[in-house]
């Protein structure tokens, strides 16, 4: 036995989930260092079954009707202590675990059935001669050993139609994260960090599938969302989703209606490579729709997502100046990106009162501001120096102060420009900096950053 073998073993113990799976796990490491193979063995087995008791009381607890009815039967047998249906119980164990749990899949069911046979010839001696007494080598301990962790020990309860319920369900709760970082964080954390292919693979198929089904409304709503999750998926386990979602998407977008295909535009957005697999006929039935759509189907469908896009981005482009002002102003509210930030600060340059400055710079600028640049920055501060409608309305400062906070990993590189601001302020009003409109808070952040 290498030392590298005993590593490799202590490292997936370390990963599974259930602190009294993974006691039994360590027993039976101990006894395959001391030589008791033959214990070892039975304790693998014992960490099997307990962990399938104890996923499938997880699982229960979410509410899964064949966990619920499983975990009936067991607490029923335990409580009058029928030894017959705990027998029972255990010897269909594994196929409880694939068929109604779902927790292993046919190859991994032959391979735990592999360490259930061997456990029986290790605690029933007396039913084979002396001469063939089982000997277990250590190599096969060892077998036994990582395939019981690696096909159910490390991994969370989280196999079959029951995981994608509950992410379908997480989806759609309340609490669900809102951002792209918080997404990506619950998404790794709860479905891929130690979740199977297969589960994987499933994943895959229902967050490209799911905004373009009829009767999936609710899950249209968050095209986004199942977006950002689907490129987290793609970034965490990536020969999967290549495998899967390359043949994927080329056969089934084919097949979606116009009144859907939009719906793609989130979706290229968040993992550009999709873009690449459909079919060319899909791309060019996208352009045309894109040249088409109306400003509530641009909004609706997130079609600016589609930017990250090159050959889409002169189509964008060219759709979005065909609006007058106000319909672009609702566009770069809606749908802030990179591509808006030049239109954005021309618009809030042409302010032509207070109150106009001021809705558009809560409307325009602050939305825009996480996209700026050094230089936009530049060009936004000479536009409240070039029109006193702006520069002297009562929010501006508010609204300036915010895109300071948001553009703050713009410094230094932007400092040149936001102090030649102030100075320039500050000089229209005598030198004093202690006036409302020296933008004092704009110069009080200068000197801490």
């Amino acid at each position: 036995m290498s030392i590298q073998a005993v590593t490799d073993i202590d490292v997936l113990a370390l990963a599974v989930r259930d602190r009294e799976s993974r006691r039994l796990v360590e027993e039976a490491i101990t006894a395959y260092r001391g030589g008791a193979l033959r214990s070892a063995i039975m304790s693998v087995w014992i960490a099997v079954v307990h962990d399938v008791f104890s996923k499938a009381r997880e699982l229960a607890s979410q509410g899964d009707a064949a966990s619920v009815a499983f975990v009936g039967k067991l607490d029923n047998a335990i409580e009058h202590k029928n030894i017959v249906q705990m027998q029972a119980l255990e010897r269909e164990l594994l196929d409880t675990a694939k068929d109604d749990l779902q927790l292993v899949t046919p190859h991994e069911f032959e391979t735990l059935r592999r360490i259930q046979e061997d456990r029986h010839l290790c605690a029933h001696p007396a039913f084979i001669t002396e001469d063939e007494l089982f000997q277990p080598s250590p190599d096969l301990v060892r077998s036994h050993l990582v395939h019981a962790l690696q096909c159910l020990l490390i991994h969370a309860p989280l196999q079959g139609k029951s995981a994608l319920n509950r992410f379908k369900a997480d989806v759609l709760s309340p609490s669900f994260p809102s951002t792209e970082d918080g997404i990506r964080t619950f998404v790794s954390a709860k479905y891929l960090n130690r979740s199977k292919d297969a589960l994987v693979a499933n994943l895959i198929k229902v967050l490209l599938k799911a905004p373009f089904l009829e009767g999936e409304e609710e899950l249209l709503r968050k095209k986004r969302q199942l977006a950002w999750a689907l490129s987290e998926v793609a970034a965490k386990k990536t020969r999967i989703f290549e495998e899967i979602a390359r043949p994927f998407v080329g056969q089934f977008f084919d097949g979606v209606g116009d009144g859907r295909l939009l719906n793609i535009c989130t979706f290229i957005g968040a993992e550009p490579q999709l873009w690449g697999w459909l079919t060319d006929p899909v791309k060019l039935r996208l352009v045309r729709l894109i040249e088409e759509c109306s400003i509530e189907d641009m909004k609706e469908h997130l079609v600016f997502d589609a930017f990250a896009i090159p050959e889409l981005a002169d189509t964008l482009l060219a759709k979005f100046t065909s609006f007058a002002a106000p319909e672009r102003i609702q566009l770069l509210s809606d749908n802030p990106c990179r591509e808006f930030v030049p239109f954005g600060i021309d618009i809030y340059a042409t302010a032509g009162s207070y109150r106009d400055a001021e809705k558009l710079g809560q409307t325009v600028v602050i939305p825009l501001a996480p996209h700026f640049g050094a230089d936009d920055i530049g060009r936004l501060l000479d536009a409240v120096l070039g029109n006193s409608q702006i520069s002297y309305a009562s929010a501006t400062a508010d609204v300036l102060l915010g895109v300071f906070k948001l553009t703050s990993a713009t410094l230094p590189a932007s400092r040149d420009h936001w102090q030649r601001f102030v100075d320039e302020m500050t000089a229209q009003h005598g030198g004093k900096t202690d006036t409302p409109y020296s933008y004092p808070s704009i110069r009080a952040k200068l000197d801490a950053a």
